[in-house]
């Protein structure tokens, strides 16, 4: 039996930050106790219940708002990963698993047992040896001057393929459902454990390329002299020429609480695929 849960928020939408009463009263009704992350906890004025996002060590995540509150999460709690139980309070949603009107039984049901985890590949990245916080979704190289295309080199087993784009990203299979299919990219089944390198406009035509997740992608910056590279939309770091970006599987897993729906059902609802 679960005894203690963590509350996430989305802060820029009224709904959301409503619905976090809605979600402590039920909790607290299941004699569970509560932590809220420390912002949240501000906002809503239940300082009793705060706790920083990287200390938040509980039973489970409820987390309240669109695929952009769980990345955010998971870049921040620490590992290994809790279970997260998401509700849909965003634009699209593809990764969160409940409405708000079915919030409460999902959240019974995981307490009944009623339930199981789904687990999902997370990136590792390096530079220059320095390790950053793992993507659930994805990695973007990117130029830090808008309109202006970068040269970048990519090596794999001594193999060296050479891009000049608007940006790179480099996705999971998770990931293979977001920025990347919005650049082009195929969706990769979630059991299917492989990295997707999709270019961004390419100068001259270039395919997505889908590698296996037991290799090491290195990645060298050839021009301009600075790049950007940003992790699931969320950390950002300024790159160089002189950067050896290093890109494999990450040794933690994001974690979700999932009911009756799996991968394709998602596909079909929300990203409007038609699966038969």
């Amino acid at each position: 039996m679960s005894k203690s849960v963590g509350i996430v928020s989305k802060f820029d939408r009224i709904k959301a930050l409503n619905f976090v009463d809605t979600i402590v009263e039920h909790v607290l009704s299941r004699n569970l106790s509560i932590v809220l992350e420390s912002k949240l906890a501000n906002i809503k004025k239940m300082l009793q219940y705060s706790c920083p996002m990287n200390q938040m060590k509980t039973d489970f995540i409820v987390t309240i708002g669109g695929d952009g509150t769980i990345l955010k999460t998971c870049l921040s709690i620490p590992e290994p990963e809790t279970p997260i139980l998401s509700i849909n309070m965003g634009r699209r949603g593809f990764l969160t698993e409940v409405s708000p009107t079915n919030a409460c039984g999902a959240i019974d049901s995981y307490l009944n047992g009623d339930y199981y985890l789904e687990k999902c590949m997370k990136i590792s990245t390096t530079v220059n040896d320095v390790t950053l916080p793992d993507a659930l979704n994805e990695v973007l190289i990117a130029s830090k001057t808008p309109s202006k295309m970068i040269s970048l080199n990519i090596m794999k087993n001594q193999e060296v393929l050479a891009y000049l784009v608007d940006g790179l990203i480099i996705s999971t299979p998770t990931g293979s459902t977001a920025y990347s299919l919005s650049a082009g990219g195929p969706v990769i089944d979630p059991k299917l454990e492989a990295f997707v390198v999709t270019p961004i406009n390419s100068i001259v035509p270039a395919s997505p390329i889908v590698f296996p997740s037991y290799d090491t992608i290195e990645v060298k910056l050839k021009k301009p002299d600075k790049a950007l590279l940003v992790i699931d939309g969320q950390e950002n770091l300024g790159l160089t020429r002189k950067n050896v970006i290093k890109i494999r599987k990450s040794g933690h897993q994001a974690v979700f609480i999932r009911f009756r729906e799996n991968f394709y059902t998602r596909l079909k609802k929300r990203l409007f695929i038609s699966v038969h």
